[in-house]
């Protein structure tokens, strides 16, 4: 199983310590989760009773999912989800900060049975879609425990392509218990702009459309039906993007990734850092107005008013 992580995993940059944690803990339960490393889609094996939650957070909890999202907190939308027994716990999905191609979802657990919660239990999950999607990157953390260990705040993150089958999402939890717990997305605005008659020449795939969002933004690829690894021509979309703005200031992006196959691209490069479920003190939303212009190692996009011009290299 680790083999086949990494093999999934190695077009992806990942931390040491982030991708150890997560092989620990694939490889803790394989026969039970069928499973398969390098695939959105999990196939349903439990059975869960549920029921329509009305239950308001409480204040403490808010606090702490604010404290966790930082300078993103005005994005967490909230969320009234849907209640989830399984094994004598009961989940909810509170809220969630999420685009197109991330999701970090806030999850309140309760023992009904017992005081089996700890703030150092496993917390992991993976969301996944009735339609088709590629690998992702995925953690979790245990934000808060109760004193009495009945009820604890849990933050699951997946960062992949996850926007293919709509915003019906299924949360399938495998630690502190295992279970699926139904959910609708609730996006961040976002913008789009068209990048099909966009010139790339045999520099860059074609491109299909750009999308902008204070949590990042993502470059698609039109789908290319005789992509092979011969004609790959993706690293271009690979490595630090520079958000330029009419007044001369830039951003610069704090991860990136190219998820996909060779029929299709998705280069995605963030302004919250992933492999931070409590987010630093210095990191701020992307600011999405006035955006002049992208650039990424040698290639720069201007942009004007939500339309793309052409693209202009500087070798």
């Amino acid at each position: 199983m680790k083999h086949e992580y990494q093999a999934a995993m190695e077009r992806v940059k990942m931390p040491p310590e982030c991708e150890a944690r997560i092989l620990a803990a694939l490889e803790r339960k394989p026969s039970r989760r069928g499973w398969r490393p390098g695939t959105v889609l999990l196939a349903a094996v439990l059975v869960v009773v549920m029921a329509t939650s009305a239950v308001a957070l409480s204040p403490a909890l808010q606090e702490y999912i604010e404290g966790a999202a930082g300078k993103f907190s005005p994005f967490v939308s909230p969320i009234e989800g849907t209640v989830v027994t399984e094994d004598g716990y009961e989940l909810r999905v509170t809220s969630m900060l999420a685009d197109h191609y991330l999701i970090i979802t806030y999850l309140e657990i309760r023992d009904l049975e017992g005081a089996r919660l700890t703030a150092d239990m496993e917390a992991l999950g993976m969301y996944k879609q009735a339609a088709s999607s590629v690998g992702a990157i995925l953690g979790g953390d245990v934000l808060y425990c109760a004193p009495d260990r009945k009820t604890a705040l849990v933050t699951i993150m997946q960062w992949g392509a996850l926007n293919w089958g709509g915003p019906a999402m299924t949360l399938q939890l495998w630690d502190p218990v295992e279970c699926e717990v139904p959910m609708t997305l609730e996006y961040v605005q976002t913008q789009t702009i068209d990048l099909s008659s966009v010139e790339t020449g045999d520099r860059l795939p074609p491109l299909d459309r750009l999308e902008i969002s204070p949590l990042g933004i993502t470059a698609v690829t039109k789908y290319m039906p005789d992509g092979t690894e011969d004609n790959c021509n993706d690293s271009k979309l690979r490595g630090e993007l520079t958000v330029h703005y009419a007044d001369g200031s830039q951003r610069t992006s704090v991860r990136d990734t190219v998820l996909g196959s060779f029929q299709l691209f998705i280069g995605n490069w963030l302004f919250i850092d992933p492999y931070n479920l409590v987010q630093p003190k210095d990191l701020e939303p992307l600011d999405t107005e006035n955006i002049v212009g992208i650039s990424c190692k040698n290639w720069y996009l201007p942009l004007d008013n939500g339309i793309a011009g052409t693209i202009q290299w500087n070798d």
